[in-house]
């Protein structure tokens, strides 16, 4: 994996004034200050800056942010990274890992998903729940809300909460019955019960209201993603009003005609539009998720995992939503047949990436798995090896694997 070419990456860098060093930084401070910070320094073969891949680049960080990226001397304390450093993975649709479901709600089983996804390679997150009766979703969101605030900072750090569902129209493997409209009163429920902590709304544009609810949420700073739904009415006015993304192209969107596009047509016709990808050669074939990154490119193509319980654990039965799955050689199904998430991990999704986009490099892999979806999201801290950014990364090894690296 390594020995590919890095699709799309501009020639030339300029890394702005000299950065200082870590020795340099706390030299005036007292004692006490420099016992209570936690400085880091890393040098590693290559590292994919936002306009360059640069050989040779050391990184620094106190207190988890980074504070240096340069080519200067490392000191004796320095980690030494064989493999290119990419900017930390972010998954943005998260509803399981390790055995345990994100519906579960308790800091146990939010704990073992954390730390699920970390060991996957992703060094961030959105806990994602889907569909369920009203009331029970609201418990689920509040609690999920409170274990983010209180994150012990084991395991991959949650960003917010996903909800997908039950904004929807076409079930796929989630109850229809449960499915409402998008009212302004169940917004304001929603955004109540999750204090600031709601990232992204999956919503159905051809459900009554999706536009305003749309515009409601992109308002109070929620990322609004289109998807579950099998007809192309209101995707243009939720565009419009701010939908900046779908969710998993291609799945619970209807057929994809030469006459009749559907929204996965329109998703790939539409710049303003994220398109993330579930990348199991399942979910979508592997000459279509090339197809679609020839049209996507770099600034649009988002790696996901819809990940479920059987993420990072054999073959068996798990739970999702309080309904039996099974997954059978990585592939995860209800009992009805139906795709129900995945077993991905960030890790093998990207993976599967280079494998199946000959194309694309560790310059592309970091766009898709790290800057767009922390774009889409508005996690700044994430997504580019900058100064100011979070010194969490993911690790590109010259034998093809893929680690979460943090101090």
């Amino acid at each position: 994996m390594t020995g590919r070419s890095v699709a799309a990456c501009p020639a030339g860098a300029t890394l702005g004034p000299r950065p200082a060093q870590i020795g340099e930084l706390d030299s005036g401070r007292s004692a006490a200050y420099r016992a209570i910070v936690t400085a880091r320094e890393w040098i590693v073969d290559r590292a994919v800056l936002p306009h360059v891949v640069q050989s040779g680049t050391r990184i620094a960080a106190i207190d988890r942010r980074i504070v240096a990226v340069d080519q200067l001397a490392a000191g004796a304390g320095a980690e030494r990274l064989r493999g290119t450093l990419l900017p930390g993975f972010v998954d943005i649709q998260c509803n399981g890992a390790g055995g345990r479901s994100v519906d579960e709600a308790s800091p146990a089983a939010l704990d073992t998903i954390a730390q699920a996804v970390l060991d996957g390679g992703a060094v961030a997150f959105l806990p994602t729940l889907i569909t369920a009766p009203w009331q029970h979703l609201l418990e689920q969101v509040a609690a999920v809300a409170r274990w983010c605030e209180a994150w012990s900072g084991t395991g991959a750090e949650p960003l917010g909460l996903h909800l997908e569902g039950p904004f929807l129209q076409a079930p796929g493997a989630h109850d229809p019955a449960c499915f409402v409209d998008p009212t302004a009163e169940r917004i304001e429920q929603l955004l109540a019960a999750a204090r600031g902590r709601l990232r992204l709304v999956t919503l159905a544009h051809a459900r009554p209201g999706a536009a305003v609810a749309t515009a409601l949420l992109k308002s109070r700073g929620v990322a609004v993603a289109l998807g579950h739904c099998d007809q192309t009415s209101g995707f243009a006015e939720c565009v419009a009003a701010g939908a900046r993304a779908v969710t998993h192209l291609f799945n619970v969107m209807g057929a994809l005609h030469h006459r009749d596009v559907g929204t996965a047509g329109f998703a790939l016709d539409d710049e303003r539009v994220l398109c993330p990808l579930l990348l199991d050669g399942v979910h979508v074939h592997p000459a279509m998720v090339r197809n679609a990154f020839r049209i996507l490119g770099p600034d649009r193509f988002v790696i996901t995992t819809d990940a479920v319980a059987a993420a990072g654990m054999p073959d068996g039965d798990y739970t999702l939503s309080g309904i039996r799955v099974t997954s059978c050689n990585g592939t995860v199904r209800d009992a009805a047949g139906r795709l129900a998430g995945s077993a991905l991990t960030m890790a093998r999704a990207a993976q599967n990436f280079l494998a199946f986009v000959p194309m694309a490099g560790p310059w592309t892999l970091a766009r898709a798995a790290s800057t767009n979806p922390a774009r889409l999201v508005a996690a700044g801290e994430f997504g580019g090896l900058v100064v100011g950014g979070r010194a969490a990364f993911t690790l590109l090894g010259d034998d093809g694997s893929l680690t979460a690296v943090r101090p």
